[in-house]
C-alpha cells in the first residue's frame, strides 16, 4: 500500500530531517584551513583561514591537549569568537611541554570537523622578539642599554636571559652605509662617532646553543652633542683597598667639574 502525504505533512518531514542533518554537521560546515601557531616570546597565537566564506554568523573554537593525556581542555581566550585569530598566552601552557591544539567552526548547533595542529613544544616553536633600547647622546659616542627580550617576569625566556648575545647594525643618517657590531652587551658604547650628527641604530638577540635568532628592533636614532673642547682627565687609574674603590686622574684646568660613568661587561 502506498501512502501519499499532504502539503503540510511534507513540510513537517522535511523539516526533521533538515534539524537531523544540522545537528550532525549536515549545513556542510568547513574545517578552518592554513591554521597556524606564531609564539613570539611569551605571546601566543592561533590563527586560521575561513573555508565557508558565503556562510555568515560563523564563529570558531580551539582546545589544546598536553602530551600524554587523553582528554581536551578548551582552550583559553580561543571560545566562539568571530575573528580567526585568538591570543591563547593566558593559558599558562608549560613551554617545554609537548602540546597539541585542534580548532572548528561553529554555527547554532553545527559544527565542522575539527582541525588538529601537528604537536610541538613551545620552547622550540618560540621566536625571540625585538628587545628594547634606550640611547644617551654624547659628543663622539653613543651609549647604548638594551633589555632582554620579553617581559620582566617572561617565563619563555626565564632560564636564558643572561644567556642573550647581542648585535647591531648602525648607520649615520645622512649617509645610509651600515656597520655591524657584536657581540654587544647589555649596556655598551659606540665610540669614534662624529659630533652634532644623527645617528641610527636596530638590535636583535640571539641565543647561540639553542641557535635561535631574534627579531630586529625598530629603529632609534639620536643626535651626537656638540664637541667638547676640554681635553680628557689624564692618569686614570683605581685604588682597591678593604673592597673600597676610589678613581683618581690628573687634570691641568681648574675650577672644572667631573662627570664619571660606569659600564658592566659581561665576558662572553
Amino acid at each position: 500500500m502506498v501512502a501519499f502525504l499532504g502539503p503540510t505533512a511534507l513540510m513537517v518531514l522535511f523539516g526533521v530531517q533538515w534539524a537531523l542533518l544540522a545537528a550532525a554537521g549536515g549545513n556542510n560546515l568547513k574545517s578552518p584551513h592554513n591554521v597556524e601557531v606564531s609564539i613570539i616570546d611569551d605571546s601566543f597565537i592561533l590563527k586560521w583561514n575561513r573555508s565557508n566564506e558565503s556562510v555568515k554568523n560563523v564563529t570558531f573554537s580551539a582546545d589544546y591537549q598536553i602530551s600524554g593525556m587523553d582528554n581536551w581542555i578548551k582552550l583559553p581566550g580561543c571560545q566562539y569568537i568571530t575573528s580567526t585569530k585568538c591570543s591563547f598566552s593566558s593559558a599558562n601552557l608549560k613551554v617545554y611541554q609537548e602540546i597539541k591544539l585542534r580548532v572548528r567552526a561553529e554555527k547554532g548547533n553545527s559544527t565542522s570537523p575539527w582541525y588538529e595542529v601537528d604537536p610541538f613544544i613551545p620552547f622550540l616553536k618560540a621566536q625571540i622578539g625585538p628587545p628594547e633600547v634606550h640611547l644617551e647622546a654624547e659628543d663622539k659616542a653613543i651609549v647604548i642599554t638594551i633589555s632582554s627580550p620579553g617581559t620582566e617576569d617572561s617565563v619563555m625566556w626565564a632560564m636564558d636571559k643572561s644567556k642573550f648575545i647581542y648585535s647591531l647594525v648602525f648607520w649615520k643618517n645622512s649617509s645610509g652605509v651600515e656597520k655591524r657590531i657584536e657581540p654587544v652587551y647589555s649596556r655598551d658604547k659606540i665610540y669614534k662617532l662624529s659630533p652634532e650628527t644623527t645617528y641610527c641604530l636596530k638590535v636583535k638577540a640571539r641565543l647561540r646553543l639553542q641557535r635561535k635568532v631574534g627579531l630586529y628592533s625598530p629603529v632609534y636614532c639620536i643626535n651626537t652633542t656638540v664637541e667638547n673642547k676640554l681635553p680628557p682627565p689624564e692618569n686614570v687609574e683605581v685604588d682597591v683597598e678593604n673592597q673600597n674603590y676610589v678613581l683618581k686622574w690628573d687634570y691641568s684646568y681648574e675650577n672644572t667639574t667631573f662627570q664619571v660613568q660606569w659600564l658592566q661587561i659581561f665576558f662572553p
